[in-house]
C-alpha cells in the first residue's frame, strides 16, 4: 500500500485485522496522538465500511480534564461519529501510583466497550520510553517486550496499536498538513513521573547521539517479545512433566536446570494468574525445596501467597492465616452459615453421605477449629486414633490442617469435612444425612 506513513499504516492495520465491516472503538484522550488515530481512521472507514466511535475516559485529575472531554466531543460531532465518555475515579493514595491507577481504570473502559476492536495511538516514542522504563525496573522478558501491536482483551475484543513503528513527528507532520486541533496535558512537564523525567531529560540526549533509538528499542522489545513466547512455550511443554494434581513434582522439578525449573514454575503461576517472585527470590527457594529431605516444609512467601513443600509436590497457597485461636460456633440447621473466623460455611442433606442426620439432633451440635490433641475413629472395627496421625497419613499438607474444621456432638469429635466420620455416625447408603462444607461467600456455593 502507497501513500504517506500514516494513511498507509491506518489502511494496512484495517486489512490486515480484517476490520472491513467491524466496529473499531478508538481511545481519544485529545491529545495530538489519539486526535491523529481518529482522524485517520475517520477519513478511512467509509472506504472499508467501517463502524467508527471514539471513547474517552474522564479521570479528573486535572482542571482542564472537562476541556478535554468537551474538545473530543466537538471533533466526534464534526466527524458525525458517537462518542462515548467513561467517568472514573482516581485516589490520589493508591499503592500503585497515580499513573498506574489511571491506566488500570482506562483498560477497565477498554475491556467494557461493546466493539470488535479498540485502537491507541501509542507510537514508536511511546515504545522507546517503555522499554527504557522497564530496563530500569530490571524487568523479565514480558516486561522488556513492552507494549503488543496486537492482543486480546479479556472481553475477547482485539487490542491494536498501529502506530508502533512511526515515530511522534510524523503524527505531528500529518496534523499540521490537516489543520489538527488538540489538547495538551500539562501534567506531561511534571517531572515527579517517571516517564515525563525521562521524555524531557534522557530522550534528547540519546535522540542526540543514537538518532536511530527509536528502531533499535522497538526491534529490541519484538525480540523480547518472541524470546517471552519461547519460554512460555517451554514452560507449558515441561508443565506436562511437571504438573500433578494440586502442584508440581518435585522429583520433575529436581531434573531441571535451574533457569528452567524457575522458568515453568513461572508458567503455572501465571496459569491461575500469580505474578511470580523474584528472579534471584524463586532461584534460590526452588533450589532449597529440590534439595530438602523429605519430611522439611520450606516456603518463599511473595505478594500475598506461598511456595511450600510438602512431601514430594510444589504447592502454591495463600499467606500464612493469623494464629488459630479457639472458637465455637453452634450449629442448628442452617443450610448457610458464617463461622467465628470470618470463613463461610454450607450445609446441605444428601443420603449417605456426611453425618447420620439422626445424629445431630437432642444434642449440642458445634463446630470448632482443630486446637490439638483430637482423637477420633473413622473406620470401623478401628481404635481412636490422633488427628494429627489421621492427617500425616491422608497427606494433608500442614498449612490444610490449620483451616480444619471439627464437627462436634456434645463435644466429642463425630465429623472431619474432608476426612471422615464416626462409623458410629456414618448415615447408610439410603439414610438422610449432612454434608458440611466450606464455601464461597458471595454465593453460599461450595468450594
Amino acid at each position: 500500500m502507497n501513500g504517506p506513513p500514516v494513511e498507509r499504516t491506518v489502511a494496512q492495520c484495517l486489512v490486515g485485522h480484517e476490520l472491513a465491516r467491524r466496529h473499531l472503538a478508538v481511545g481519544l484522550s485529545g491529545g495530538l496522538d489519539s486526535v491523529v488515530l481518529f482522524h485517520a481512521l475517520a477519513a478511512q472507514a467509509g472506504a472499508f465500511d467501517l463502524t467508527l466511535s471514539a471513547l474517552h475516559v474522564h479521570h479528573g485529575l486535572s482542571p482542564n480534564a472537562d476541556r478535554w472531554t468537551d474538545h473530543c466531543a466537538n471533533l466526534c460531532e464534526a466527524c458525525r461519529v458517537p462518542l462515548r465518555v467513561v467517568r472514573v475515579s482516581i485516589d490520589p493514595h493508591d499503592p500503585r501510583g497515580i499513573e498506574s491507577a489511571a491506566r488500570a481504570a482506562r483498560y477497565d473502559a477498554y475491556e467494557a466497550e461493546p466493539a470488535d476492536a479498540v485502537a491507541l495511538a501509542h507510537h514508536a516514542d511511546d515504545q522507546a520510553e517503555t522499554v527504557l522504563l522497564q530496563l530500569l525496573r530490571g524487568a523479565g522478558l514480558p516486561g522488556l517486550a513492552a507494549m503488543p501491536g496486537r492482543r486480546r482483551l479479556r472481553s475477547g475484543a482485539l487490542l491494536l496499536r498501529p502506530f508502533l513503528d512511526l515515530p511522534r513527528p510524523v503524527l505531528l507532520d500529518y496534523a499540521v498538513a490537516h489543520g489538527l486541533a488538540w489538547v495538551e496535558d500539562e501534567s506531561n512537564a511534571d517531572d515527579r513521573y517517571r516517564r515525563n523525567a525521562l521524555r524531557r531529560h534522557l530522550i534528547p540526549v540519546l535522540d542526540r547521539h543514537f538518532a536511530g533509538y527509536r528502531g533499535t528499542l522497538g526491534r529490541a522489545a519484538r525480540n523480547a517479545a518472541d524470546a517471552a513466547h519461547l519460554a512460555e512455550v517451554l514452560g507449558r511443554l515441561d508443565l506436562t512433566t511437571c504438573e500433578t494434581p494440586g502442584g508440581l513434582s518435585i522429583a520433575a522439578l529436581a531434573v531441571l536446570d535451574p533457569v528452567r525449573r524457575a522458568n515453568v514454575v513461572r508458567t503455572w503461576l501465571r496459569g491461575q494468574g500469580i505474578d511470580a517472585p523474584p528472579r534471584d527470590a524463586l532461584l534460590e527457594g526452588l533450589a532449597q525445596m529440590v534439595t530438602a529431605s523429605d519430611n522439611a516444609q520450606p516456603e518463599l512467601c511473595f505478594g500475598g501467597h506461598r511456595l511450600m513443600r510438602y512431601r514430594d509436590r510444589l504447592h502454591v497457597v495463600g499467606a500464612a492465616p493469623a494464629e488459630v485461636r479457639p472458637w465455637c460456633f453452634e450449629w442448628r440447621g442452617e443450610t448457610v452459615f458464617t463461622l467465628p473466623d470470618g470463613r463461610c460455611w454450607t450445609a446441605r442433606r444428601a443420603l449417605g453421605a456426611g453425618v447420620r442426620a439422626s445424629s445431630l439432633t437432642g444434642g449440642e451440635i458445634t463446630l470448632t477449629p482443630r486446637i490439638g490433641g483430637e482423637r477420633i475413629r473413622i473406620a470401623t472395627n478401628r481404635p481412636r486414633r490422633s488427628l494429627k496421625n489421621l492427617l500425616q497419613e491422608a497427606g494433608v499438607p500442614a498449612w490444610e490442617r490449620k483451616q480444619l474444621v471439627i464437627v462436634r456432638r456434645d463435644g466429642v469429635p463425630v465429623h472431619v469435612p474432608g476426612l471422615g466420620t464416626e462409623p458410629d455416625h456414618a448415615p447408610a447408603v439410603d439414610e438422610p444425612g449432612w454434608v458440611f462444607e466450606e464455601a464461597d461467600p458471595a454465593v453460599g456455593r461450595p468450594h
